[in-house]
């Protein structure tokens, strides 16, 4: 999947369709379905003769805002992949013609038949060619994109309405329950989200060299998340995780202060990073709790964090504070793997090994753990 999936009214993580699928295929030998790829022109047509029904009486979701229709319609724009539809064919009342009903997809469908049709025009945050254009607006290229573009549908004929509700009742049991920065990606779409999940996605080599993120956290949108919290830290400084994520998603959605600086000083900090330490994946600043502490402690020698007292140059290391730092890593991570076989060893680090093990991501903690490796390097 792409870095920015694109956003279902279900608010699934990266593998939405593939489990969807195969757990739909375990019913296939029970309800009689077809596999058809349709557009949105063909769903234009169903609707001027009468044999679509976008709101059948099993549908009670509710109605995407604007940002995630425009997101939507940016992703066909783009040419990305969208989950399937899931239709059920029915006799309408005096048995002329079959209506179509969508059991699945009612936002997705209602999104872009709208957008044909005039209703809204793209958000403007996050910028994108598209940005604040109607469909009349767009080019004929682009609004021959939209007109065509394919989406899977899978149509369900000779199925009940009990018998639709025992299907996705059904699906519904293989969910895997939303962790809070997937909820966050199916809510926010706009500066601050597209900055953090770029940040992410360009250090995915990073990541994975010093072990900070399994293949299964970065599927779960974890690097994404913990982005946004580095770009934070860059903005504001050090803040307690729980009090402050969700409120810089909903104050930056529509314009993000400073972004581009606070992305090239990230960029920048990273770099840092790697050109100091070769391999943390052995140490304990692999965990990201510890990893964010040396995030900042080099943020702050370079920049200076938001909100800190202490001393700083404001430079880029030199080679002799590159090794200081090094050392500094590595005596303070064998002090929390010692200190668990002889606790009473390392009473001076007292406070660090404590912040290290409880409420990792809370401000006092954090700041503690600053202090200490910044001491200590410098």
């Amino acid at each position: 999947m792409s870095m920015q999936p694109c956003a279902i009214e279900s608010q699934t993580p990266h593998d939405w369709e593939g489990s969807f699928r195969q757990n739909l295929e375990r019913l296939m030998d029970v309800y009689q379905t077809k596999s058809s790829t349709y557009t949105p022109s063909d769903f234009a047509d169903w609707q001027r003769t009468g044999s679509l029904s976008i709101t059948p009486k099993f549908q009670r979701r509710e109605v995407w805002k604007q940002p995630a229709r425009s997101y939507f319609i940016d992703t066909l724009l783009r040419g990305m992949p969208v989950p399937p539809l899931y239709i059920r064919l029915v006799q309408s009342g005096d048995l002329k013609k079959q209506i179509r009903e969508v059991v699945d997809g009612q936002q997705r469908m209602k999104a872009v038949l709208d957008f044909i049709e005039g209703k809204y025009r793209i958000s403007k945050s996050p910028k994108t060619p598209w940005s604040g254009l109607f469909y009349d607006d767009l080019d004929n290229e682009d609004q021959i994109r939209i007109d065509n573009a394919p989406f899977t549908v899978e149509v369900f004929s000779g199925i009940s309405d009990e018998d639709v509700l025992v299907v996705f009742a059904r699906l519904n049991i293989y969910s895997v329950k939303l962790n809070a920065q997937e909820l966050r990606n199916g809510k926010y779409f706009g500066a601050f989200k597209e900055s953090a999940y770029k940040m992410g996605v360009s250090c995915l080599a990073f990541w994975r060299k010093h072990r900070i993120f399994t293949e299964m956290n970065i599927a779960r949108m974890l690097e994404a998340e913990f982005a946004s919290e580095l770009l934070i830290a860059a903005h504001s400084g050090m803040q307690d995780k729980k009090k402050s994520i969700d409120k810089f998603y909903q104050d930056f959605d529509s314009e993000y202060p400073n972004q581009t600086r606070d992305v090239k000083r990230c960029t920048r900090v990273m770099g840092e990073i790697s050109e100091t330490c070769d391999d943390l994946s052995d140490t304990a600043f692999n965990s990201r709790p510890n990893f964010y502490t040396l995030y900042c402690v080099v943020f702050h020698h370079l920049f200076g964090l938001p909100k800190q007292t202490a001393d700083t140059p404001k430079r880029s290391l030199t080679s002799a504070e590159k090794r200081s730092l090094r050392e500094a890593v590595e005596v303070l991570s064998d002090v929390l793997s010692e200190s668990k076989k002889s606790p009473g060893r390392y009473a001076k680090y007292a406070k660090f090994i404590a912040a290290c093990r409880q409420q990792t991501d809370n401000i006092k903690p954090r700041q503690v753990r600053f202090d200490t490796l910044f001491d200590l390097a410098f």
